[in-house]
């Protein structure tokens, strides 16, 4: 007899429980505001967007792709003649003596 009123009384609370969760959740007025703010808002960023989509169709835009490119690497004069002109793969690249004294040398014992 114990075990079933202890049974009734759980599920009595449970039961209590559920119904109290359940009556809270109607909706709340400033989550009913906040609604409101973000659907305004929405509606807003929509004709944004349809004004700059206006502004900027294919047809309209300009194709004048001419702008300048600067070099990216300063043009040397001319290299110096310590220097010794090397080419790989279609890249020229300058072999540079550390030392003037032993740059001379080495081309001295070739």
């Amino acid at each position: 007899m114990r075990r079933f009123l202890s049974t009734i009384i759980l599920v009595f609370f449970v039961w209590l429980t559920l119904f109290a969760l359940g009556a809270k959740a109607g909706p709340d007025a400033g989550i009913e505001a906040e609604l409101k703010a973000l659907k305004s808002r929405v509606v807003f960023l929509e004709q944004r967007v349809k004004n700059l989509e206006s502004r900027f169709r294919p047809g309209r835009m300009t194709t004048d792709h001419s702008a300048a490119i600067a070099p990216t690497f300063p043009q040397m004069p001319q290299a110096p003649k310590s220097w010794r002109k090397k080419e790989f793969n279609g890249i020229d690249y300058y072999v540079v003596p550390l030392q003037a004294a032993a740059n001379d040398a080495a081309r001295k014992t070739r």
